[in-house]
């Protein structure tokens, strides 16, 4: 190893040797004046930084941030003030401005006549009660359409029905949806009914494909041809209900028709009133229910029908209703 040290160092040795041959001899005057000629420059382009910020303060002031900071004689020989403040959001007004405000609204209103107070309503929002569909109807108008829809259409299935048309079930829903399911001897029984079904109904629709086919399926609204919102007049008061419950039930009975179901009512609270809704069931056939309907459309009860299903169960005809009675608190 140390063979190779001596060996490493004659051969640095020689390197250097070599290169000193090639190097050039520096000029120092030249050096100096590059020197000069650049502390030169820098001391000019400082100058005019200093000149150019003062001439910013002595034209915008002092900014806020840099005050304190100048000698009091450097800006005073430039000429320089402390920077405008900012112009600040003036307060809103006070709780007693707000109350003086108030004070005098209330004296003016006050102070204006009844002519005045009348002329700042618009009489069209006061006499614009067009309503032209179930949506739209007052509460008590709602169960005045139930009760006198449902005799009608019930009505119109006992006249319109051919004889060897038999049904399965018939639904009857509120404000005017029906549903019918059933059978026929004869397809043109059928085709019957379906053309008749047609013309007094709005969206009709029906599954049938088959023109042979004596099945009866069918889906719609009826049109009901005479609407009536005037059936049920008043609300049914609280000490009301159990009279309004038994003239129902009285009325049903005249008609061969024993219900069953109006002891447990649902009730839902609106807030002015609340509806009390009953789960009612009869085994009555649908000569003696028809009659029933008629009757009860024309009785002054206070309630209505939302829905009726009617169906054939073991050669028995079973009615399902929900009957709906609108209660003050």
């Amino acid at each position: 190893m140390i063979h190779m040290n001596l060996i490493a160092v004659a051969e640095k040795n020689a390197s250097i040797g070599s290169v000193s041959q090639h190097l050039h001899v520096t000029n120092v005057a030249d050096v100096e004046r590059r020197y000069k000629r650049k502390y030169l420059t820098v001391a000019v382009a400082a100058l005019f930084a200093v000149v150019a910020f003062s001439c910013f303060l002595s034209i915008n002031g002092v900014p806020a941030a840099l005050d304190g900071v100048f000698p009091e004689s450097y800006l005073n020989f430039i000429g320089a003030k402390p920077a405008p403040a900012q112009a600040t959001t003036p307060a809103g007004p006070t709780a007693e401005q707000i109350a003086q405000q108030k004070e005098a609204l209330a004296k003016a209103r006050a102070a204006l006549s009844a002519k005045d107070i009348v002329g700042e309503i618009d009489p069209q929002a006061l006499f614009n009660n067009k309503r032209t569909s179930y949506n739209s109807y007052l509460p008590l108008e709602k169960l005045s359409f139930q009760k006198t829809s449902l005799a009608q259409f019930m009505s119109f299935l006992n006249t319109a029905v051919p004889d060897d048309i038999g049904f399965s079930e018939c639904v009857y829903q509120a404000p005017n949806f029906y549903y019918l399911r059933g059978v026929a001897m004869k397809a043109s029984s059928q085709h019957t009914l379906m053309d008749r079904l047609k013309a007094v109904s709005k969206q009709f629709q029906t599954p049938i494909a088959s023109e042979a086919a004596t099945e009866v399926s069918a889906f719609g609204q009826f049109s009901v041809p005479q609407i009536r919102l005037d059936a049920v007049r008043s609300f049914v008061s609280t000490s009301e209900i159990a009279a309004e419950i038994k003239a129902f039930k009285s009325l049903a009975s005249t008609n061969k028709v024993h219900v069953k179901g109006l002891e447990k009512p649902v009730v839902e609270d609106f807030g002015v009133f609340k509806r009390y809704a009953y789960s009612v069931s009869t085994t009555a056939d649908f000569a003696d229910l028809l009659n029933f309907y008629n009757a009860f459309a024309n009785s002054p009860i206070r309630m209505g029908v939302s829905k009726a299903d009617l169906r054939f169960v073991k050669k028995n005809l079973i009615t399902s209703m929900r009957v709906e009675m609108f209660v003050l608190r």
